[in-house]
């Protein structure tokens, strides 16, 4: 994944699974930075089912229990539908990134030209949830 001009190996990152009996349904990747843990990728399989949402609550749990101040990820201008799914779990809109996705494409030059519906695909848009600090909490 190259997202803010960076490029991941999401194999390798820190993960939370979902499974329904022998059945992989849903993955969410991060990293921590600091006080700062940032969703790089997060599936479901079949979407719709409460798997995203369930993942991303665990998530929130699981940097409250690091100090994190936030939890932060980064979505395109055509992904209407992960635009959808962040804002109703909270998530606000902090910084819109222009034309970001023509670096993204120099890291990773297979991410294509258009998404939904033809839509260009050509901005970064980032989201958080900030946690308050009567919420930070370290888990022993």
């Amino acid at each position: 994944m190259a997202v803010h001009g960076t490029l991941y190996d999401t194999a390798s990152l820190p993960a939370l699974v979902t499974t329904a009996g022998p059945d992989v349904v849903g993955v969410l990747t991060y990293t921590l930075e600091g006080r700062d843990l940032e969703i790089v990728s997060c599936d479901a399989d079949p979407p719709g089912q409460g798997v995203g949402r369930a993942l991303v609550e665990a998530t929130i749990d699981l940097a409250r229990g690091q100090c994190c101040q936030r939890v932060w990820c980064t979505t395109t201008n055509d992904n209407l539908a992960a635009l959808g799914f962040w804002r109703a779990l909270d998530f606000v809109l902090v910084e819109l990134r222009p034309r970001a996705v023509e670096t993204a494409r120099r890291l990773k030059p297979s991410i294509p030209l258009h998404g939904y519906r033809g839509l260009p695909i050509r901005d970064e848009i980032d989201l958080e949830h900030t946690i308050q600090p009567h919420e930070t909490r370290r888990l022993s």
